[in-house]
């Protein structure tokens, strides 16, 4: 996270205070707030309530990262359902963003892969969001686009909980860098299977 100017100051003033919300007793219902704006516009990735919750109470890991999945998905099906609706209202808006690169790129990857490239935007800090709205605008199927998510999100997020619930109350030293710590998981996983289906 860039803290070097002021938007990225903010963002990094703005995740603190996701991390003290962890500690609420409220904290679930927040996490799973946060977990549906994520999949539609928020900026902030969910894993920086998750790792902390994760850490600090390792038995309730699986149902955290169950809650996180499910709503990021929801989220997400709002996302398909903006796209699918009102995907040329909302071109301006991402653009307004600075997602049009991202757009034009998963229209691409679309092209190329179909449902493995949701899989992937919802595995890893790719935007999750962007993959939702204009799966919606390509006219994505909603059962093929919900298993996607399924798969990509329940991976993810029950990773980034599992590892945070091992390793503990010590993660939290480098949960600012949680996007680092997910493209670390999503490429140790995918050598994994890489490595499987060679086998």
């Amino acid at each position: 996270m860039n803290s070097g100017n002021p938007a990225g100051r903010g963002l990094a003033r703005f995740a603190d205070r996701l991390i003290a919300w962890a500690r609420l007793p409220q904290a679930p219902a927040l996490l799973c707030a946060v977990s549906f704006a994520e999949s539609i516009f928020f900026p902030i990735a969910v894993d920086v309530m998750l790792v902390p919750m994760c850490a600090a109470a390792p038995r309730r890991m699986a149902r955290l990262a169950a809650l996180t999945t499910a709503f990021s998905m929801l989220g997400g099906l709002a996302g398909l359902m903006l796209g699918y609706l009102a995907i040329d209202a909302l071109m301006p808006w991402i653009e307004s963003l600075g997602w049009e690169d991202e757009y034009a790129e998963v229209e691409s990857w679309y092209q190329q892969w179909g449902y493995w490239a949701l899989v992937l935007a919802a595995f890893t800090p790719l935007p999750y969001k962007v993959f939702a709205i204009s799966a919606g605008g390509l006219g994505m199927e909603i059962g093929a686009f919900l298993a996607a998510s399924l798969v990509g999100r329940g991976l993810r997020f029950f990773l980034v909980g599992g590892l945070a619930a091992w390793l503990g109350p010590k993660v939290l030293r480098s949960i600012r860098y949680s996007d680092k710590l997910v493209w670390a998981l999503a490429g140790l996983t995918l050598a994994v299977f890489a490595l499987w289906w060679c086998l």
